[in-house]
């Protein structure tokens, strides 16, 4: 395992155990907790998912259960805990743009956040891809903006293998595929994913901070690998 790799997996560890401990929001101190606010929407489902995660300190603390009174609400309407995922998650169905989340604490503090997704989607043809050679991926969307990144995931031929591409480089109107990621995918009819994810500064939170995402997810698209 080369250094990358032994990172990468000691980062994802210490997420995954970080993420299985549990603790209610009366038992710490109402300023320290930090929030997570997304907004997501799936185009393979046509459903938009509002979730919220709270976290006691910062983004890697113990994961935590709101204690009535304290609640959190999307645009008024309650959100469900899901105690096998240790956040907060309803689901609409279409697609929903923008909205406002509400995070009420144990000492009636509210705390008040604006979700907003920006659509993208695949080009309308995708010309098969020559993984010997590096090669642009374009979209059809806005070019990237302040606070926004465009995440594009290949998975191989009959599933075999997944390469993540990324920018966050303002003005961007494509994606750079470098023949060394290409080449790991096996040649054949491909799936490809396109996301764009709008990250604005947090407007109302606790000194411990947090983050507000709206995510789009476009509707996957076979692609053709050679």
């Amino acid at each position: 395992m080369n250094l990358k790799n032994f990172i990468f997996v000691s980062w994802l560890g210490l997420v995954l155990f970080t993420g299985c401990l549990r603790e209610d929001s009366e038992n710490v101190n109402q300023d320290r907790i930090w929030a997570h606010y997304e907004l997501y929407y799936n185009g393979n489902e046509d459903v938009t998912y509002v979730r919220a995660t709270f976290r006691f300190g910062h983004a890697l603390g113990t994961r935590l259960q709101l204690t009535e009174p304290s609640n959190v609400y999307f645009n008024n309407s309650s959100i469900t805990w899901r105690p096998a995922l240790g956040y907060y998650e309803r689901s609409f169905p279409g697609f929903i743009d923008f909205g406002t989340f509400r995070f009420d604490d144990m000492n009636g503090t509210s705390y008040v956040n604006e979700a907003e997704i920006r659509v993208i989607d695949h080009p309308e043809t995708v010309e098969p891809i020559d993984r010997a050679q590096a090669a642009a991926y374009s979209w059809d969307g806005a070019p990237v903006s302040l606070r926004e990144t465009v995440t594009l995931i290949l998975s191989g031929g009959n599933n075999g293998g997944n390469e993540t591409f990324v920018t966050g480089a303002i003005g961007a109107t494509e994606l750079v595929l470098g023949n060394n990621q290409l080449l790991e995918l096996a040649p054949g009819n491909g799936q490809a994913i396109i996301e764009r994810n709008y990250a604005p500064e947090i407007q109302e939170a606790t000194s411990a901070g947090g983050l507000v995402w709206g995510r789009y997810r476009a509707v996957n698209k076979t692609v053709v690998l050679e």
